[in-house]
């Protein structure tokens, strides 16, 4: 498949995903923009149909390094309640808006690797198998992490979690 139908069919989902990890919507453009031009270098080895996965991975990676380099790690998870196409009342919205902001407070306090299973799993929705593939884990650590992570998240948010998440 060529580039820039590669480019026009994943551009949207590597921007959100970098810029829920990096909460910084400059930063996920440039890894965004880096992501492609990896893709662009390495396409002969990727094999076909593996290209959202290979730029998940790829994403990801440069967001720890920056992580790394930083010694910074922020979180800003994006909830799936954001894109409800009706509009809220405005106590129903500032209720959402406050409950976002514990969620958001008790997730950036998980360690990384919990972070990362769910965006994928729970809020970026993808399957045990495509997480598998993004993170280059089994299906059982995945499995396993993603209800560690909630377990940790509940436990953050003082036992009290929407089981939607």
């Amino acid at each position: 498949m060529k580039v820039e139908k590669i480019f026009h069919l994943h551009n949207q989902t590597i921007f959100k995903y970098l810029y829920y990890l990096l909460n910084d919507e400059t930063l996920a453009e440039d890894f965004t923009q880096e992501t492609f031009v990896r893709y662009f270098n390495y396409q002969q080895s990727i094999k076909e149909g593996a290209q959202l996965a290979w730029l998940r991975s790829t994403a990801r990676n440069l967001a720890y390094d920056h992580f790394r380099r930083k010694r910074l790690i922020q979180f800003v998870p994006f909830l799936q309640q954001h894109e409800k196409q009706s509009s809220p009342s405005p106590h129903e919205w500032l209720m959402q808006q406050e409950d976002a902001k514990i969620l958001y407070l008790a997730i950036s306090k998980l360690k990384i690797t919990y972070r990362d299973v769910i965006i994928l799993r729970k809020i970026e929705g993808l399957s045990i198998e495509e997480t598998c593939e993004v993170l280059g884990w089994n299906e059982g650590n995945v499995k396993n992490t993603l209800k560690r992570a909630l377990v940790a998240l509940k436990k953050q948010l003082g036992g009290e979690m929407d089981e939607e998440l």
